[in-house]
């Protein structure tokens, strides 16, 4: 088969269950050889190759949790000699963030499995309206250990044959010579006049706020991506509002729900139609009940669960991500792929915290503030009014970095967020530079009673 026929997007969905039941039984085939923890699953449930005849049996095995990969993720590394080379050889390895232990789980991709990843960032960039003449600034940092976010953006232009520039925001290392500060990345943009940027996006606001304060355009920029951190639909107006303010004639934000595990995201053909799986042959996601791992209908709320279908490096089978979503499995309304899309913004199925007794949404706590035109940045802290007494009362604080408001800003925030989330909050105006930060990704809600 010609290489572009195998890149077109699967025409439906009957097309797509005869190619997902062919891989999966070539991926059993593999992992009952050659992959330890299937292998010791099956055996503690005396299960054996012939007791999974399609997909339909995947059922049978027990759910994979982070934690089971992160403490034995060489277990869930497929390891077969007979294989050809391509499917042996490591061509890379990223690592997953915020394990339990502290430490960075290693993910390994063969030379088989980059092939794939090309494919899939192709996809991505396909239903995100990506063509031939778009120029796309990379607005990730490099980061100490390999991390998908930086690296994958060269290969999806590469896999589009279309170009790419590095920013290179941020200092990861003492090591590192090439970082840029912000205003040499807001440099790099004006002088490559991209048309897609693509970041994380509290520090994407950074930058189209910086560029605005100096006066400089951005015509050309037509789509933003933006994945590895949370963003409400007041966020994405604010970037829009930012992109517009910079000349941006009709700009579009894109948001992706990324994994490492898949070494990519699903993506948005446009705002509100949910996150497309780019390759549904290679990735099989289950929605289940998060207590008895029973499958859920499509539009109802449940946990993700991933099975690789297609890969010889990691290979993870039943995974729980760890995040609650609603799935649908209908054509896309506005882009007519067949495909399985999230319909509902995933959340952390253990994120919900209790704050005065009240359980408490951090995302919602977020949206309420997110976007609002007078707050440069912000910071949602929980804490113990006395931090040496566990039984004092606890405090919600909102801490703002403002450009303008003063008692009235601090008195309409506090109400936006008990409207939100019932529960009133402390408003305190601070300088930016007195927000915790942490990394390449903004920390917008602290628990500090779980810091024993």
């Amino acid at each position: 088969m010609p290489s572009a026929a195998r890149a077109q997007f699967p025409p439906d969905w009957a097309a797509i269950e005869s190619i997902r039941e062919s891989n999966f039984a070539a991926t059993m085939d593999l992992v009952c050889r050659g992959h330890a923890r299937t292998r010791g699953l099956l055996a503690a449930s005396r299960l054996t190759r012939a007791d999974f005849r399609g997909l339909s049996d995947l059922q049978r095995l027990p759910v994979t949790t982070k934690r089971d990969y992160a403490d034995a993720p060489e277990s869930c590394r497929l390891r077969l000699d007979d294989l050809p080379e391509e499917m042996r050889t490591v061509w890379d390895v990223m690592y997953t963030t915020g394990s339990s232990s502290g430490q960075p789980t290693p993910f390994v991709s063969t030379t088989f499995d980059f092939y794939n990843i090309l494919l899939l960032q192709r996809r991505m960039l396909e239903i995100r309206g990506v063509g031939a003449e778009d120029v796309i600034a990379n607005l990730f940092p490099l980061t100490p250990r390999p991390h998908g976010a930086f690296i994958r953006v060269l290969h999806a232009a590469a896999a589009m044959n279309i170009p790419v520039v590095s920013a290179l925001p941020g200092n990861p290392s003492p090591y590192a010579t090439l970082g840029n500060e912000l205003d040499a990345v807001v440099d790099v943009l004006a002088r490559s006049s991209p048309t897609i940027l693509w970041g994380v996006p509290s520090y994407m606001r950074r930058v189209l706020a910086r560029a605005g304060e100096r006066g400089l355009g951005l015509e050309r920029v037509r789509l933003v991506f933006v994945t590895g951190e949370g963003i409400s639909e007041p966020g994405r107006e604010e970037l829009l509002r930012l992109l517009r303010g910079l000349g941006a004639a009709a700009p579009a934000v894109s948001v992706s729900y990324g994994m490492t595990e898949i070494q990519g995201g699903l993506v948005e053909c446009r705002a509100g139609t949910g996150y497309h799986n780019p390759v549904p042959e290679q990735f099989y996601f289950e929605i289940v009940d998060p207590e008895t791992h029973q499958p859920v209908p499509d539009g109802k709320p449940g946990l993700i669960l991933l099975t690789h279908l297609n890969r010889r490096g990691t290979v993870l089978l039943r995974y729980a991500i760890g995040d609650i979503t609603v799935r649908d499995s209908t054509p896309c309304p506005a882009c007519g792929r067949s495909t399985d899309r999230f319909v509902a913004a995933p959340y952390r199925a253990d994120d919900l915290v209790k704050i005065k007794g009240t359980l408490v949404n951090p995302m919602l706590a977020i949206a309420a503030v997110e976007g609002h035109p007078d707050i440069a940045e912000f910071q949602l802290v929980v804490e113990k009014s006395d931090p040496a007494a566990a039984l004092s009362l606890d405090v919600l604080r909102l801490r703002v970095a403002a450009r303008a408001g003063g008692d009235a800003l601090k008195a309409q925030l506090a109400e936006r967020i008990k409207q939100a989330v019932g529960v009133t909050p402390v408003v305190e105006i601070v300088s930016a530079s007195a927000l915790e930060t942490g990394g390449w990704k903004a920390k917008r809600f602290l628990d500090l009673r779980t810091r024993a």
